[in-house]
């Protein structure tokens, strides 16, 4: 869930931000360390010294390139650790200058921002093998914008009110560092630690996503769940998964509860359709040391088609998601980051999203996105009213190491004036990834 934000997002950066942000690197680079001597001890859950299948060198990008001649690059290849990163910015061109949420995550309007700069130190499980082995993933945001969306409860959220009770524009988070083992004999990989939701059609991560801005859908659901989730695997089509979690976009600490995280998926063995149901449950009831909703019951059913019948490049999707709060008693959204909104009693909202992506070629695809998003009660994005978007954009993948990716979009609310005391916002985004 995002972050409150004030009109004007302040100062570029916080006190004590390069201390922060070189004490979170630091952290990040010993536990990646620690992970990567103890995978070269071997033992039993250490991967042998072989091919295990899975090709670490693509997609490393001139991080990867420069330490692969190396010894150190040859040791962490043998043992399938990859060190890579990315930086993505963009300026938005905006009807309205500043702030423009609740569109995300580029909303600030008229003016460069720098949404990541993300470092992904990792070893990846081969679900292929017959032999129990473990991995790792890291991803840090040192720094970038999309910190004030990604921070959990009780880890680093701090840095939310460190502009005079605001945030700033810029901050550090670490929305992923997990643990994961692979248990052949069971089809199942377990994954311990902070991890990205299963949820939505769409990412923290840029790479993985179709056009620039996030959908609201995505922006007012789980981002991040923190615990222990199994995945299985079924025969050749079905995939499970079920875990228990701190609850949405929350650490460990008071803010907390326990849900269940789980989900089944289907893959046609053609791998042209595919089926999915996700949801996360528990004591859904409003406790105000959550803040704005962190344990909400959510349940999601994801559709996608490649429209072979009318081009083998058209892909459709559908993503639906429906939450659930109960028993809200007081304050809730702060919109401004001062006057909390006041509501009582239960609210939901939900969201319906579309994707027409046609693939032109390997390195270039266009989407076309329209959602519909309710939030009768306004207690996620501070207005009620049933919001439609209108995204069309494209990502041009002119090299393994940039991507441009070209935006319009349209954002409108008819009952409320949510985008700085107007109903509609036009943007026009210029985007770049510089993988390396």
């Amino acid at each position: 869930m995002a972050a409150d934000f004030s009109e004007t997002p302040g100062e570029s950066f916080p006190r004590g931000f390069f201390q922060l942000g070189l004490s979170l690197a630091m952290t990040q680079t010993a536990f990646a360390c620690l992970l990567i001597c103890l995978s070269c001890q071997g033992g039993d859950l250490a991967v042998p010294e072989v091919e295990t299948g899975v090709d670490t060198t693509e997609g490393l990008g001139l991080l990867g390139r420069i330490l692969a001649p190396t010894p150190l690059g040859g040791n962490l290849d043998r043992h399938g650790i990859s060190v890579r990163g990315f930086t993505n910015g963009n300026f938005t061109a905006a009807s309205h200058t500043g702030e423009n949420l609740p569109m995300g995550m580029n909303y600030l309007g008229n003016q460069f921002l720098l949404e990541q700069n993300t470092l992904i130190v990792e070893k990846p499980i081969d679900t292929g093998s017959s032999e129990r082995h473990w991995g790792f993933r890291t991803y840090s945001i040192l720094p970038g914008s999309d910190y004030a969306f990604t921070v959990s409860n009780n880890l680093m959220d701090s840095q939310l009110y460190a502009n005079n009770g605001l945030p700033n524009t810029y901050g550090v988070d670490v929305p992923e560092f997990w643990a994961q083992v692979w248990l052949p004999e069971l089809r199942t990989d377990v994954k311990v630690g902070r991890f990205f939701t299963i949820f939505c059609n769409e990412s923290i991560d840029p790479c993985a996503n179709r056009v620039v801005s996030r959908a609201l859908t995505f922006l007012n659901n789980p981002f991040t769940n923190t615990g222990i989730v199994a995945t299985t695997r079924t025969g050749e089509n079905w995939t499970l998964t079920n875990g228990i979690t701190c609850g949405n976009d929350v650490f460990f600490g008071p803010a907390s509860g326990p849900m269940y995280l789980g989900g089944a998926r289907y893959d046609s063995t053609d791998k042209h359709t595919s089926l999915a149901f996700n949801t996360t449950l528990g004591d859904n009831t409003f406790v105000p040391v959550r803040g704005p909703g962190r344990v909400y019951d959510v349940f999601e059913w994801l559709f996608s088609r490649d429209l072979v019948g009318v081009s083998d490049r058209l892909n459709y999707t559908l993503d639906i998601m429906y939450s659930i709060l109960n028993d809200i008693d007081g304050a809730y959204y702060k919109r401004d980051g001062y006057f909390p909104r006041m509501y009582r009693g239960n609210a939901s909202w939900y969201g319906f999203l579309n994707y027409f992506t046609y693939n032109f070629t390997d390195d270039l695809s266009g989407t076309f996105r329209f959602e519909v998003f309710d939030d009768p009660f306004g207690v996620r994005t501070g207005f009620e009213g049933v919001y439609t978007t209108y995204t069309l954009g494209a990502v041009w993948k002119m090299s393994e190491g940039l991507w441009l990716r070209p935006e319009l979009r349209l954002d409108n609310n008819e009952q409320s004036k949510a985008y700085a005391f107007k109903n509609n916002l036009f943007t026009a985004t210029a985007d770049f990834i510089l993988r390396w």
